[in-house]
């Protein structure tokens, strides 16, 4: 869907859900893909969208439509690791001066740049958990869980041993 067609396409206000387009659904995935906030922030800022609750359903109905739009919310996992470099590198507001002269830490803003980075990481942990997850936490946890299936194991024998009955 070319832009002057999505921009000519008018919002759906209620009633009927916006049919479901091949195009619309390309739109969607690409805006998806491209912009790092939320499916809601998207239906606001491009009102050639249909309703989040419309996208939701064709995810259900439409697997195609399902399928393409995982692979798009894969790239916005990229997109959102790229921003948490960008957001960490940004010391340009980091301190004030004050009015008598005095350069002083903008705490405010550091605090909000960590949730934006922290935000951002958790999202991507969950969009692409082998990439971005917690991979050293789930083979340490392997790890202890084996040594703990040995132990019990050494222990369930010692004990069949102890409680060994001859007849």
């Amino acid at each position: 869907m070319s832009k002057k067609e999505a921009k000519a396409a008018p919002k759906n206000k209620g009633g009927q859900p916006t049919k479901y387009t091949k195009e619309l659904a390309d739109f969607i995935c690409e805006k998806v893909a491209t912009h790092s906030c939320g499916l809601m922030k998207l239906c606001k800022m491009y009102p050639e969208m249909p309703h989040h609750d419309s996208i939701f359903l064709w995810r259900y109905v439409h697997p195609e439509f399902s399928e393409q739009y995982a692979k798009a919310k894969l790239k916005q996992a990229d997109l959102l690791a790229e921003e948490i470099i960008d957001i960490s590198d940004d010391s340009a507001h980091d301190t004030t001066t004050t009015e008598d002269g005095k350069v002083v830490p903008n705490t405010e803003l550091v605090a909000r740049s960590r949730l934006r980075v922290d935000t951002r990481k958790w999202l991507a942990s969950k969009l692409l958990p082998k990439q971005y997850g917690d991979k050293m936490i789930l083979e340490q946890k392997t790890e202890e869980n084996e040594n703990l299936k040995r132990e019990i194991k050494e222990l369930r024998e010692r004990l069949d041993e102890k409680n060994k009955k001859d007849y």
